[in-house]
């Protein structure tokens, strides 16, 4: 079974000091054998156009079984000095429904990661500013085109705790990373 999972730094596993994130435990929990695979693709900073333009060419690659999606939190940002989201939010689902039409190329069993909250007090990440009642809007927007494209949704955002389980307000820390696992593992199906 090849598994694909696609997304940003929460994806990659950023600040886990244990350097696994919630998709490397997920990784640790398969069976060691050459019939299960689970393939990483996440990027720091990445938005829903970023990934547009590489996830085809990284799907041939691995012709997956399963594809798990866990992008959109930079999409709802605001780069500095700017009141506009990064990527607009009829931008985002538009994006969103184009990887979803590009996955079913590949198989039908495909799960959308919901998006994590942030430290209200500790905006910042490198200029950009992460507020979570935007991040919210994202967060429903993937939970809408999940249900309306008949996808699992696994939602995190009530997961993990700003104030106990971030890094550096943005990334969640390594006890963050392990609830993230344990409510995706629960529900992700494999």
């Amino acid at each position: 079974m090849e598994i694909g999972i696609w997304g940003d730094s929460i994806t990659f596993g950023s600040c886990d000091s244990e350097a696994l994130g919630w998709a490397g435990r997920l990784r640790k929990t398969l069976p060691t054998d050459d019939y299960n695979q689970l393939y990483n693709f996440g990027i720091c900073g990445e938005t829903s156009e970023d990934l547009l333009k590489r996830f085809d060419i990284e799907a041939q690659a691995i012709k997956p079984d399963k594809i798990v999606f866990a992008i959109g939190i930079n999409d709802s940002k605001f780069p500095s000095e700017s009141d506009i989201n990064k990527i607009p939010p009829a931008e985002f689902e538009q994006n969103l429904n184009e990887l979803l039409q590009q996955a079913k190329n590949y198989t039908g069993q495909i799960t959308l990661i919901g998006l994590t909250r942030v430290d209200d007090e500790w905006r910042s990440v490198r200029g950009s500013r992460f507020l979570n009642e935007e991040i919210e809007k994202y967060d429903s927007i993937i939970k809408k085109v999940a249900s309306e494209r008949n996808h699992r949704f696994i939602s995190v955002f009530d997961v993990v705790n700003p104030a106990t389980d971030l890094a550096d307000g943005l990334h969640p820390n390594a006890t963050g990373y392990q609830k993230m696992f344990e409510k995706i593992k629960s529900e992700v199906g494999f």
